[in-house]
């Protein structure tokens, strides 16, 4: 081609593959103002300890992408993007998990209950 580096992604939800052109180097993981985390294998065991199942056995429940368990787990919120180490799989039906995966955490969402009595 050109010169340039390519990248061939797929996207699994929606059964499409893109191009990406222009990166080389060190510019392919250059993200301006957020972090790269690699996630280690047992905060990926932690993580999926946590989700009650995923987008593709709990498909109307699940509306939490699984990256955000992950910064739960890591105590990092904010401009940070997580990378696993290894692939991560639901509890539930033991399919593979990416970082955008939308999961249903378990337990469901905590609210605090008002006083009984005022």
């Amino acid at each position: 081609m050109d010169g340039k580096r390519y990248i061939l992604r797929y996207d699994g939800r929606d059964g499409q593959w893109t191009l990406q052109s222009g990166f080389d180097g060190e510019e392919l993981l250059a993200r301006p103002g957020i972090e790269v985390v690699s996630v280690e294998p047992a905060t990926i065991r932690t993580a999926e300890s946590k989700i009650a199942g995923c987008e593709r056995c709990r498909f109307d429940e699940s509306d939490i992408p699984f990256n955000f368990i992950i910064a739960d787990v890591l105590e990092k919120h904010g401009a940070f993007d997580f990378i696993l180490s290894e692939p991560a799989h639901c509890p539930n039906c033991k399919a593979e998990l990416s970082e955008k995966t939308l999961v249903e955490p378990q337990g469901g969402i905590e609210v605090e209950a008002p006083p009984l009595f005022s």
